[in-house]
């Protein structure tokens, strides 16, 4: 079988790319596996994706692994605009269509830093099968965020836009941020900038009450912003978060 270097333009090691994922794979048979579990990615610019434009029809395909950067995923249906982060270590599956009925969605993808994917094609699936627990790592990813999604409808029906807007920055500090860069009273900082539009659509909730709340919890000293504009959250997580963290397995 071809080995390509661990990694160039347009291929990348799985599970060197993915530590979690290595994890995943019995330590006897890791690098075995490292070897054999290679893919094609490709980058994407900041601004719109076009998603419905990739090759074929993902038939057999995995999905697409979020390697790098962030995505978002609008969702327009009963004339609602709720969105999706996602970002690395997400597992995609674009060519999958919206299950709505009887009504009508509409959904547009847009990259917020220049992100790069993995595709888990239907060739990828076919030698990751000598690797069960692998298999069943991906498997747990895309359910990790169905579960990720039952999580941002908890914290939508938290009353208080400021408790709500804390929460969701916790959540996404805590699960992509660098918490090894984090020392004591610096803060815990967002890996990515987010618009108050964007902010307002995650907790369904409009943008000038999302700009507000982001002032009173400033003036709060919860959240402050870095040198590159980052927000940096302060103290410790809202019991409310740790309750609901605590429910998801």
């Amino acid at each position: 079988m071809l080995r390509p270097p661990a990694q160039t333009a347009d291929w990348v090691q799985i599970l060197q790319a993915d530590p979690q994922l290595a994890a995943s794979v019995p330590e006897a048979t890791r690098q075995e596996a490292a070897v054999y579990t290679f893919a094609h990615a490709f980058w994407l610019e900041p601004g719109e994706w076009r998603a419905e434009e990739l090759d074929g029809d993902g038939a057999g395909h995995l999905g697409l692994l979020v390697l790098d950067g962030f995505l978002v995923r609008h969702v327009r249906v009963i004339d609602r605009p709720p969105a999706e982060l996602l970002g690395p270590g997400d597992l995609l599956h674009p060519w999958e269509p919206d299950h709505t009925e009887p009504f009508v969605a509409g959904s547009r993808w847009d990259v917020l830093e220049p992100a790069r994917l993995a595709v888990l094609d239907r060739r990828f699936a076919a030698v990751i099968g000598r690797w069960p627990d692998l298999v069943a790592a991906l498997f747990g990813r895309a359910i990790a965020r169905s579960r990720s999604l039952l999580l941002n409808l908890a914290i939508s029906q938290l009353v208080g836009v400021d408790l709500r807007l804390l929460v969701l920055l916790w959540h996404i500090a805590e699960r992509w941020g660098d918490h090894g860069a984090r020392g004591a009273g610096d803060g815990a900082v967002l890996p990515v900038h987010l618009t108050h539009q964007l902010l307002a659509s995650l907790i369904s909730a409009q943008r000038p009450t999302v700009t507000s709340a982001l002032a009173t919890l400033t003036e709060r000293g919860l959240i402050s912003r870095n040198d590159a504009g980052l927000i940096v959250l302060h103290g410790e997580p809202p019991t409310e978060f740790r309750h609901l963290r605590s429910a998801l397995p």
